[in-house]
């Protein structure tokens, strides 16, 4: 009974103190840290809002991509952008791939436009703006005859192959 005593009382004036102490740290230390997510735009989420947040952003990004159906509705896009900016598309190459394990299709675009840097920047700019998901892969510019610019671009986008259930 002394024993356990003597135990008690050890434990309450030193150990005690030293856990709530340590206990105390690690709370500044941690909201130190959720303060500092915040500020640099981190997320300070629990794992399961994380988990929402990421079905939710995956359903937008699905809404994003469209149908095969409307691959003419891309190159129509892409004509209309740079008659716009007051350039002339002549060819648009393209390849395509399935992905693996996937319902999307790859499409990779490749074409060319002339004209003034202002014209170019335009249309580049125009690109960025659009609301198809378009990705520049592959940008060259080259300079040519009365001060105009030779365009070369590849653009990847996606496409659903199959049909969707809305």
């Amino acid at each position: 009974l002394i024993s356990n005593l003597l135990l008690f009382a050890a434990l309450e004036q030193f150990v005690t103190p030293r856990v709530a102490e340590q206990e105390s740290t690690f709370l500044k230390r941690q909201a130190e840290v959720r303060q500092l997510l915040r500020k640099r735009g981190g997320a300070t989420n629990t794992p399961e809002q994380a988990y929402l947040m990421a079905v939710q952003d995956l359903s937008k990004f699905r809404q994003a991509i469209p149908d095969y159906k409307e691959f003419t509705g891309l190159i129509e896009d892409l004509l209309v952008l740079s008659n716009s900016a007051r350039l002339n598309i002549n060819r648009i190459s393209y390849t395509s791939s399935q992905l693996k394990e996937s319902e999307l299709l790859k499409l990779e675009l490749n074409f060319n436009v002339a004209g003034d840097y202002g014209q170019i920047k335009k249309f580049i700019h125009s690109l960025e703006q659009s609301t198809r998901l378009i990705t520049i892969k592959q940008i060259s510019l080259q300079g040519a005859s009365d001060e105009g610019v030779n365009l070369r671009l590849k653009l990847e986008t996606y496409f659903f192959t199959q049909e969707r259930d809305t």
